[in-house]
């Protein structure tokens, strides 16, 4: 330290500017940005990582992946427009004046499932049922049916039981409708086949009621024919409309739920009926009601899975209400 009685007075004065200018300086270099004199310039990326290091800590990457957007594809069409479905063969008529809308592979025979209880009540209903006569369920009516609620010595209603086998598909409810009706199994086939050569049904064979063989065979056109005459038939139409159904057997009570999803769609259904086995794949025949009042019926056989049963048979009525009813539209999809 220095003293100042050891100073003269223009050291003093020099020791008092020096004191005021340092000050000064310091205020200005903070004014401006500038590090003071002598000091160490540290850039804030810098220091971030010499911090990171300290702590031990990696520093975190401020690079952000990109979110990934879905891949967007238009539906399938052909080069005229018209949806390329995934499914084995397709039927659209406009029921009205019988107009061919779409068809592919129209004419050839598949298994159709379920489908062919269409068929086993067009016969049923020609045997005058009696809707509130009482069935007991036996034993061979449960055996190799498939999934089915029902078990044997459940005592049901024929009308009951009509509802089972056209919402659900129930084939334990089809076989006691077919086993009580007063005709022989054997002849109720005959008859079945009859009714599809009197109805000119090519390509249409039945072998039994319920759609559980493959052999029971019909083509897309056929399958629109045999739908459009069931659902004219005032009680199956009536069913085939419905989206659920509750009846209390003996036994226990049961709650139907319609397998045709097409009834919660935007449309209007007026008949309808699924099919399902392994060699026949997702079937489907639905009646749909236009808003001018116009009615189509569209097939679709042998679909992978039941979502696009619903998903293909959803793309093909859109296609239709939009371009298909128009006096020019091109309607056949070729293989």
């Amino acid at each position: 330290m220095v003293h100042s009685r050891s100073l003269n007075p223009i050291a003093l004065c020099l020791v008092a500017i020096l004191s005021l200018v340092a000050p000064a300086s310091a205020v200005e270099g903070a004014k401006t940005g500038s590090p003071p004199t002598g000091s160490r310039t540290v850039s804030p990326a810098s220091a971030k990582a010499t911090r990171s290091t300290t702590t031990g800590v990696k520093p975190r990457s401020r690079r952000r992946h990109a979110r990934r957007q879905p891949a967007f594809t238009l539906p399938q069409v052909t080069r005229f427009g018209i949806p390329r479905l995934n499914v084995k063969a397709a039927y659209v008529v406009d029921a009205t004046n019988n107009r061919v809308l779409f068809q592919k592979n129209p004419e050839r025979a598949f298994p159709i499932a379920s489908l062919t209880k269409m068929m086993t009540l067009l016969v049923f209903f020609r045997t005058d049922p009696q809707f509130d006569r009482v069935v007991e369920i036996v034993p061979e009516d449960v055996r190799n049916s498939s999934r089915s609620h029902i078990r044997a010595r459940e005592e049901i209603t024929v009308r009951d039981l009509l509802h089972a086998a056209i919402m659900s598909s129930d084939n334990v409810a089809t076989k006691a409708l077919v086993r009580t009706c007063g005709a022989p199994r054997d002849e109720f086939v005959r008859r079945m086949n009859a009714l599809a050569d009197s109805l000119g049904l090519p390509g249409a064979h039945f072998v039994e009621p319920t759609g559980l063989s493959e052999l029971n065979v019909a083509t897309a056109a056929s399958c629109a024919t045999i739908l459009r005459t069931a659902a004219s038939n005032p009680a199956i139409g009536a069913i085939m409309q419905k989206q659920t159904y509750t009846f209390a057997s003996n036994r226990k009570l049961h709650r139907l739920v319609n397998t045709n999803r097409l009834l919660h769609s935007k449309w209007r259904i007026t008949g309808g009926k699924t099919g399902f086995i392994s060699q026949a794949g997702y079937c489907l025949a639905t009646l749909v009601e236009a808003p001018s009042g116009t009615e189509v019926t569209a097939v679709l056989l042998g679909a992978p899975s039941n979502r696009m049963r619903f998903a293909e048979a959803r793309r093909l009525l859109d296609w239709t209400f939009r371009y298909g009813l128009k006096p020019n539209a091109v309607s056949t999809e070729n293989d």
